[in-house]
């Protein structure tokens, strides 16, 4: 029974014993522990006392040296102007008892203030030891002597700063400013240690104290630090406050380890959580970083959509104009030539008939450089060399620019071949040019630059339009008024125009624009107000050798002719005008007024029908899909397309294919003649 309870109680005071004395040594280190912290703590506290102090102490005393630097060459006992200087130097810096004036023989001859620690005029300083030592000092070394500890008139301790002022490299006299140690120190260490007391020394004597007394239990926690302030070495003490050091000296280890256990275990969680958060901030910052980049690029890439959407709507807004133009001119046209034909010798008549075709001819070209723009003309795309093209520019370009443009090629001999068109080339570099040379009525410079280049994704991603690749880029560089900011986010739209409108029509830049486009390039500007232009055309370049260009054969003159055909044209004014001038050319002409007019028409009719004249584009059926329900009819029946968009574009919609035989809206009777008689004497049929 005995052994029993001794077990019972020995085993459990052995683990009590044994975890007690783990925790009381637990504690033990932590204390130790924090004692250390507690010294080194307080060991910057006293460094940055001494910092502090010797700093500031400098900082008080400067101004003081530099009245005595602009005394040196006016140096007198009557001089008002060091006086007043000296005022401002008083309510500049409150740290001041008083300046003195104090000639060679130590007497004091002018005081600021009139009221505070200072000495009445007249007062000789000679009889105290330590001003008169630290006068002395002053004038056989020449520089700045604080003195030792002085009792000051009004009472308490302070220290004399004296500055000798020399006049023709002799002592003029000394500016002697007064501290007192009350208000000194204390302004300079009002915020500096909190939590610790500080007394300040000079040898055994305390100049500042806090109204602590160092007991013995403080002595293992006290830090000393000598602060040197000019010739003057003095020892401050720093030790903590009984608050501070409070919580180390605990009696009740067990119940501080407890709670040091728990708060170690929240204080673990708290860092745990506080650092998985700081992680996944840097993780959020990161992903911001890269989110604000794909947000960049993104924005830039939707700009560019946008601005391409918006080139694309006008450009179709433009071909759709143009088309229907189109079809309006050539009744126009049309009615104007038959009634030519027509009249007799009326001069006054035939002259207004003459105006009415030169305007329509002019209104024709105009609704060609909006289909240029929207990319919808005939280009016929060879393999060229951009320098030589250029090169042969170059010959027309003096009397256009004037003798006050000066014009420069920098051509690069490894720029390699573009696939485009070389008399559309040629319009978008006279184009520029005419523009580089309104921007600079006043005379300039004009360069016109190739270069190999290779454009990488991103930058395409930021130009809509561009292909990534090698490139040849073609730069016109002028050094005119430049544009702003407003103008270039319109200057490629059609009809934009900074010029007065009686000497522009807008649609240069325009017609630049569709061109390089249609061409497979883009094309980009970059201008400031005051500083010029810069075009740069951007064409993918190829490795093909270039393409001789074939000298075309003389248009065959119009003939009349005795075949019939059928005109298949849903606009009305346009298919009456296309019969009259087939008539008039000898032609039998049928008309449809639609494709199921036009098929109705080859079942019931068993004449011949030698061609077949439609329109591409009609509602319900388009031209390609009538000519192959009539060559099911009528396999060997010869076609002739018309329309107001051009061959390119029709093929371009998937409209024809390449090959077909096509003519463009507006012709007349001549045209149509011609075009009439190529395709009835091939020998080959051409189908859609």
């Amino acid at each position: 029974m005995a052994w029993k309870i001794i077990d019972r109680i020995l085993l459990p005071a052995a683990f009590f014993l044994i975890a007690f004395v783990a925790a009381l040594t637990l504690w033990q280190l932590l204390i130790d522990h924090r004692r250390a912290e507690i010294q080194g703590v307080t060991n910057e506290q006293v460094s940055f006392v001494r910092s502090k102090l010797e700093s500031e102490l400098r900082a008080r005393i400067l101004p003081l040296e530099r009245l005595a630097e602009r005394g040196s060459d006016q140096a007198a006992a009557d001089n008002h102007k060091i006086e007043s200087d000296a005022s401002l130097v008083m309510s500049a810096y409150p740290a001041y008892q008083a300046i003195e004036w104090v000639d060679p023989t130590f007497r004091v001859r002018w005081v600021t203030p009139l009221s505070g620690n200072q000495r009445e005029p007249g007062s000789d300083l000679s009889s105290d030891e330590r001003q008169r030592d630290a006068l002395i000092a002053a004038e056989k070394t020449g520089n700045t002597i604080a003195s030792r500890p002085v009792n000051l008139p009004q009472g308490g301790q302070g220290l004399l700063v004296c500055v000798p002022v020399y006049s023709q490299r002799r002592v003029a006299g000394f500016l002697v400013g007064v501290f007192r140690y009350q208000e000194l120190i204390p302004s300079i260490l009002h915020d500096v240690a909190q939590g610790y007391w500080v007394s300040l020394y000079d040898g055994q004597e305390e100049i500042y104290g806090t109204d602590a007394k160092l007991t013995p239990q403080d002595g293992e926690w006290v830090q000393m630090a000598d602060v040197n302030f000019q010739q003057l070495t003095w020892r401050a003490w720093v030790w903590p406050q009984p608050a501070t050091r409070s919580y180390t000296l605990s009696l009740l280890p067990r119940g501080a380890f407890l709670g040091g256990i728990l708060m170690a275990g929240l204080l673990a969680f708290t860092v745990y959580m506080a650092e998985t958060a700081r992680l996944h901030a840097r993780e959020v910052v990161a992903s911001n970083r890269e989110l604000k980049k794909e947000i960049a690029v993104r924005e830039q890439a939707e700009q560019a959509l946008r601005e391409a959407q918006k080139m694309e709507a006008v450009g179709r807004l433009a071909g759709g104009v143009a088309h229907d133009f189109n079809n309006l001119l050539m009744v126009i046209r049309g009615h104007a030539a038959l009634s030519l034909n027509r009249v007799g010798s009326d001069g006054a008549l035939r002259r207004e008939l003459n105006e009415i075709l030169k305007s329509t001819d002019r209104a024709s070209s105009l609704t060609r450089r909006l289909l240029a723009f929207s990319r919808k003309q005939v280009l016929q795309l060879r393999v060229l060399d951009l320098n030589t093209l250029v090169t042969q520019v170059k010959e027309l370009l003096p009397p256009v620019l004037g003798e006050d443009i000066q014009l420069f090629l920098e051509l690069d001999p490894e720029a390699g071949r573009v696939k485009a068109d070389a008399a559309q080339m040629e319009q978008v570099i006279m184009n520029l040019v005419f523009n580089a040379r309104d921007a600079m009525p006043e005379g300039g410079e004009l360069t016109i630059q190739t270069a190999h280049t290779e454009l990488d994704e991103a930058w395409a991603q930021r130009h809509a339009g561009a292909q990534t690749g090698p490139h040849v880029m073609l730069a016109v560089h002028d050094t005119g008024r430049g544009m702003d900011e407003d103008v270039l986010t319109h200057i490629f739209e059609p009809f934009f125009t900074t010029k007065d409108r009686t000497k522009g029509t807008g649609l240069g830049l325009a017609t630049v624009y569709g061109t390089v486009r249609q061409s497979g390039g883009c094309i980009t500007v970059s201008s400031k107000v005051g500083e010029g232009t810069v075009f740069q055309i951007f064409l993918p370049r190829v490795k093909d050798p270039v393409e001789l260009i074939e000298i075309p054969l003389a248009a065959p003159q119009p003939t009349r002719g005795a075949e019939t055909i059928l005109v298949v044209e849903d606009d009305d004014a346009v298919r009456r005008m296309t019969r009259e001038f087939l008539k008039i050319k000898g032609y039998t002409v049928m008309e449809a007024r639609g494709a199921a007019n036009a098929i109705q028409i080859m079942e019931e009719r068993n004449e011949e029908i030698d061609l077949v004249l439609t329109d591409v584009l009609m509602p319900g059926m388009k031209g390609r899909e009538l000519v192959e329900r009539l060559t099911q009819i009528r396999p060997n029946i010869k076609v002739l397309y018309m329309s107001a968009y051009t061959e390119d574009a029709a093929i371009n919609i998937g409209v024809l294919n390449p090959g077909t035989e096509f003519i463009e809206k507006p012709f007349g009777p001549d045209d149509l003649a011609n075009k009439i008689r190529e395709v009835l004497a091939r020998t080959s049929t051409l189908r859609g």
